[in-house]
């Protein structure tokens, strides 16, 4: 995929392939097609309630990735209007794999376009922010080794063409991955158990607001 112009607005939908649990497979949310978004999104930038769960996602380094911007300037700039900043100091993805981020607002396009929500995400102390969708962001513990046990069923469950956890299959699978979260400690145990719970409540279509599902590919 080309680059967009550092002159042109901010990717923030990704059209025709569905969120990563959603009507399509799970690796279509990888292959993103971008489009550009009015100048008046600023309206649409609103609070969301992922911000309480705090700073345990990584701006994933990928070929589609979004610059990341250097400052708590560049901040308070993406914060009003979600768009590609002119003349600001960024820093490749690559260099912030050990930054842990949260989401801090979200840019619902879903009226306007067949797309997925932008999510504005900013390091603690407010050095690093982006706008990206999911697909370029994970849960920050997903790829460790004590989480194998979790989300390798998960993944199955994911890949399905259908993910209702009443199947048999998919019931057995989720089993499995609520078993392996009783072996995890502390503050990431308490927040996977959470998230596995919203999933059994709403499903493994709960698109764009389970932040364990973010990055699962």
């Amino acid at each position: 995929m080309k680059s967009l112009s550092k002159k042109a607005l901010l990717l923030t939908a990704v059209v025709g392939t569905g969120f990563l649990f959603g009507t399509s497979h799970v690796q279509a949310a990888t292959k993103a097609h971008v489009t550009t978004v009015s100048k008046k999104s600023s309206s649409s930038i609103k609070n969301t309630p992922l911000t309480k769960k705090g700073y345990i996602l990584r701006v994933l380094d990928n070929k589609e990735a979004s610059p990341i911007y250097i400052g708590k300037a560049n901040y308070n700039r993406l914060v009003k209007n979600a768009t590609l900043l002119k003349n600001a100091k960024t820093i490749s993805p690559k260099k912030v794999q050990n930054i842990k981020f949260r989401v801090e607002k979200v840019l619902d396009v879903s009226k306007r376009v067949a797309g997925a929500p932008a999510y504005l995400v900013v390091s603690k102390d407010k050095k690093y922010s982006t706008w990206t969708t999911q697909s370029g962001l994970q849960y920050y513990y997903l790829n460790d080794k004590s989480m194998r046990g979790v989300t390798k069923p998960l993944k199955r469950i994911a890949n399905r063409q259908d993910r209702d956890l009443k199947k048999a299959n998919n019931k057995r699978d989720f089993n499995q991955t609520m078993k392996a979260t009783k072996k995890l400690k502390g503050s990431q145990r308490s927040f996977v158990v959470s998230s596995l719970k919203k999933l059994q409540k709403d499903g493994m279509n709960d698109e764009g607001v389970n932040l364990l599902l973010f990055g699962l590919q």
